[in-house]
């Protein structure tokens, strides 16, 4: 659906705004009843509301702040901000807080593009009319992301329009990027994404990754691991690593802290926080016997770059071991 050249769409929909459609003169009750009945039921489908095609041209140079081409590692949202919330270089740690997408779409480094095709079908808060409508880019990191958000002043959220089902079209060249930059001419460059720390990119679901990543893939489920390098899909989605790409994962690593002249040992976890997980860092003495929460540890830090946890169990006399370890669960669909 989101390759679907406009120009089809446009003729497709050329009969539906010429319908007509009239009762006979002098129709019976009973008749235009059921006139009026058939016109509410093909006004109220949703089916021919107002649809908004928001792209990039194709075979445009799309770049990174690296000046690495973009790939299907970018994804793209249209969406609005809620409330009154308006995006700016000060304020980026809270802007996946305060999203809302519509669609998402996936970067096509092969067509060098993203196309998306989304129908208006009703106006439901924070999507109101007039709502200023925004193009998120974003690939995600560990301590780094790459985003580019645009949206031109024209680009304001529309009303269902059923019976006259207008295509408007978005398209990235005309607009003014927030983050990032956009060439409208393309030269050298029509986008390219900023770097940005300290922030956290809009999540992505274990479905979505699922999809992306795993696609084809028959061992696909949490516990698989298809490129048998030790670290299952769900740890991979965790770490933000390729599941099918052999590597060791990010280095957890393990320390020894003094907090008010006593040793703890502290865990630190290099996750994804834009993929949703729940994460708990378990504690033992014995490799048998695991605990966790409030009473075993505490967290330190919980940080776009890391999740840090201690263990509350000092190394003192008579504390011969202790073991830490991750576990990871999805969240609830």
């Amino acid at each position: 659906m989101n390759d679907t050249d406009p120009r089809e769409l446009v003729a497709g929909l050329a009969d539906s705004r010429n319908l007509r459609v009239r009762a006979p003169v002098g129709c019976r009750r009973g008749s235009c009843l059921r006139l009026l009945w058939w016109l509410a039921l093909l006004g109220g489908t949703g089916v021919r509301a107002e649809r908004i095609y928001w792209y990039s041209v194709a075979g445009a140079v799309n770049e990174t702040s690296a000046g690495v081409p973009m790939s299907a590692a970018m994804s793209f949202e249209l969406g609005v901000f809620s409330g009154g919330f308006v995006p700016g270089p000060s304020n980026q740690a809270q802007w996946a807080a305060n999203w809302v997408p519509a669609q998402r779409v996936s970067y096509s480094g092969v067509e060098r593009k993203f196309a998306g095709l989304f129908t208006v079908a009703n106006n439901t808060a924070p999507f109101t009319v007039g709502k200023a409508a925004y193009v998120w880019g974003f690939q995600g990191g560990v301590a780094t992301s790459e985003w580019i958000l645009f949206r031109h002043p024209a680009w304001s959220w529309p009303a269902p329009n059923p019976m006259n089902p207008l295509l408007v079209y978005w398209n990235a060249a005309a607009a003014t990027a927030i983050v990032g930059t956009i060439d409208a001419d393309g030269s050298p460059v029509l986008m390219r994404s900023a770097a940005v720390t300290g922030a956290v990119s809009p999540p992505t679901t274990w479905q979505q990754w699922n999809a992306l990543e795993l696609a084809g893939e028959p061992r696909n489920g949490p516990l698989d691991d298809p490129d048998r390098d030790g670290t299952n899909n769900l740890l991979e989605f965790v770490f933000g690593t390729p599941p099918k790409q052999a590597g060791a994962p990010p280095v957890t690593s393990v320390e020894v802290v003094t907090v008010g002249g006593e040793r703890f040992l502290q865990l630190t976890v290099p996750r994804r926080m834009d993929h949703p997980a729940a994460l708990t860092v378990q504690v033992s003495a014995d490799l048998t016997t695991w605990s966790a929460g409030p009473a075993f540890t505490t967290t330190v830090s919980n940080t776009p770059a890391a999740l840090v946890v201690r263990d509350l169990t000092p190394l003192a006399a008579g504390v011969v071991r202790r073991f830490m370890r991750l576990q990871a669960e999805l969240p609830a669909p």
